[in-house]
């Protein structure tokens, strides 16, 4: 049986937000990493069991010697904000790193969907087998937002249907986040306006801490690759925390002010149903759907797999209100509570593109 050591795992999206911490834990846990962005790598971003890759998925998605000797491939680059762009890089560049990881023998292969897939259910409720959007056409309806996350929506599912249509012999697991943040994204909600503070008030954020996100990703690896043989098949998971404690915007603002003493985090959280009517002159749409403030994500399929989630909103609050009253404004990422924040080795290109999770 291989060795951590002798295991490859091949990222893609590594300079993201997600891909950082997947590929930082990695390296933390022993494995030997092939890591892919978009931008240009440097040769001293290379280091000891950790090989940087440059690939633009608007030029090539030839990715078989990119997954040749890789025992585990980790999904997560995607275009999040060119529309024209997310056709070739959600959903062909997909399938084209899943026919590759057929081919070369892959053993398991996560992919990072989206809680987006929904659009905008009719049940408060969400489970994995819940409708989704419509794929070949936007249908306006289905989802209350503007067309780019409508598009982007549609073209996670494509690549989730794409993974479908190709599974043969590899483990695939789909995990759908809901809001992935870290402790800076907390502290930009600061910033909002005190009108869009009272609007979103009574909306439940759905945040779910990133490095959660990360060792929920490994926890799937490494159970695929600890397996004699592989369990050829598509499973898919919500990756949500939306029974946290603290989970609406308000409880956020007031868990803030009562931390800081700063007026900027006071708000009056308006109530739902009027959100919710605001809602619809903004969209222009008269349907019994649930805004995404309403809805709830469960993540019972993924504590019925025996995942616990490590470290939780709650910890996630408790660090920001610590920096709160420490300064307010400070940087924090290097202090957040994951092993490889400190211990792995380094080499992480600066985060860019909108290709990068």
């Amino acid at each position: 049986m291989r060795t951590n050591a002798q295991t490859r795992v091949l990222v893609t999206g590594g300079t993201g937000k997600i891909g950082r911490h997947v590929v930082n834990e990695l390296l933390a846990r022993g494995y030997l990493v092939r890591a892919l962005t978009s931008k240009p790598v440097a040769a001293a971003a290379a280091r000891d069991r950790l090989e940087w890759c440059r690939l633009d998925f608007q030029e090539s998605l030839d990715f078989d010697s990119l997954v040749g000797e890789c025992a585990a491939v980790i999904h997560l680059a995607a275009e999040t904000n060119v529309k024209e762009r997310m056709q070739r890089s959600n959903v062909a560049a997909t399938r084209a790193l899943a026919e590759a990881s057929e081919r070369a023998g892959v053993k398991v292969f996560c992919y990072t969907s989206s809680i987006t897939v929904y659009g905008s259910n009719q049940r408060r409720r969400v489970l994995e087998d819940s409708p989704v959007l419509t794929t070949d056409r936007d249908v306006r309806s289905e989802y209350w937002s503007g067309e780019g996350m409508r598009c982007y929506g549609r073209t996670k599912l494509q690549g989730e249907f794409a993974i479908h249509a190709v599974a043969q012999n590899v483990e695939y697991i789909v995990v759908r986040p809901t809001v992935v943040v870290n402790i800076q994204d907390l502290m930009k909600l600061r910033d909002w306006s005190k009108v869009r503070k009272h609007l979103s008030g009574s909306s439940h954020a759905h945040h779910i801490y990133v490095y959660d996100v990360s060792d929920a990703i490994l926890w799937f690896i490494e159970r695929g690759l600890r397996r004699d043989s592989p369990v050829a098949g598509v499973s898919t998971f919500n990756l949500s925390e939306d029974d946290a404690q603290i989970h609406t915007f308000g409880q956020i603002f007031k868990t803030a002010y009562k931390a800081s003493d700063d007026r900027r985090w006071r708000a009056a959280p308006m109530p739902w149903p009027t959100q919710w009517l605001l809602m619809m002159a903004k969209y222009r749409i008269l349907l019994l759907r649930q805004p995404l403030g309403r809805a709830l994500f469960s993540g019972d399929r993924l504590r019925e797999a025996g995942y616990t989630i490590p470290f939780g909103m709650a910890h996630a609050i408790a660090i920001f209100c610590e920096e709160l009253a420490a300064t307010g404004t400070s940087a924090v990422e290097n202090t957040e509570p994951m092993r490889s924040a400190h211990d792995a080795p380094g080499g992480i290109p600066p985060v860019g593109r909108s290709n990068e999770l």
